[in-house]
C-alpha cells in the first residue's frame, strides 16, 4: 500500500542543461501539478514525463507556465524533466507543486482507511453490546 504524498520546490535549471525529478509510483498512481517558469529572456522550458521504462508520458516544449497530470501505468520510477535548451544564457527558475494520489480497489487511499477503520469500530461496538455482561 503506498503513501499519498504532495509536495513542492524551487529549483534553478541552467543554460543547455536538465534538472529532474524522481517520483517512485505504483501502478494507478495519480499525480497531478503545476509549475511556473520566471526567466530573464521571457522563453520557458521544455518539460517531459518519462516512466520506469524511458518512454515519453507527457512533454510540453517551450512552456512558462503549465498544469498537468498523469496516471502511472505501472510501478516504478518516473521522471519529470525540465529542460532549458532553449535559452544559452539565460538560466530558469522553476517553482512546481504537485500531489501524488494512491487508490485502493478503485477508492483514494485515505477514503479507502477511512472506511476501514470505520468498519472495524462498528464491528468492536457490535461486539461490545453482545458481550457486555447484563
Amino acid at each position: 500500500m503506498g503513501v499519498s504524498f504532495g509536495d513542492n520546490a524551487h529549483f534553478t535549471v541552467q543554460p543547455l542543461e536538465t534538472h529532474s525529478i524522481m517520483l517512485s509510483l505504483h501502478e494507478t498512481d495519480s499525480v497531478s501539478g503545476s509549475f511556473s517558469v520566471v526567466s530573464n529572456d521571457e522563453t520557458g522550458v521544455s518539460f517531459i514525463v518519462t516512466d520506469p521504462y524511458n518512454n515519453t508520458v507527457l512533454q510540453y516544449d517551450n512552456v512558462l507556465q503549465k498544469s498537468f497530470s498523469f496516471t502511472a501505468d505501472t510501478d516504478g520510477n518516473y521522471q519529470l524533466h525540465f529542460g532549458n535548451s532553449v535559452s544559452d544564457v539565460y538560466s530558469k527558475t522553476v517553482s512546481l507543486n504537485y500531489n501524488v494520489t494512491s487508490y485502493i480497489m478503485g477508492m483514494p487511499q485515505e477514503q479507502f482507511l477511512f472506511l476501514v477503520v470505520a468498519a472495524v469500530a462498528v464491528i468492536g461496538l457490535m461486539l461490545y453490546a453482545v458481550l457486555m455482561p447484563k
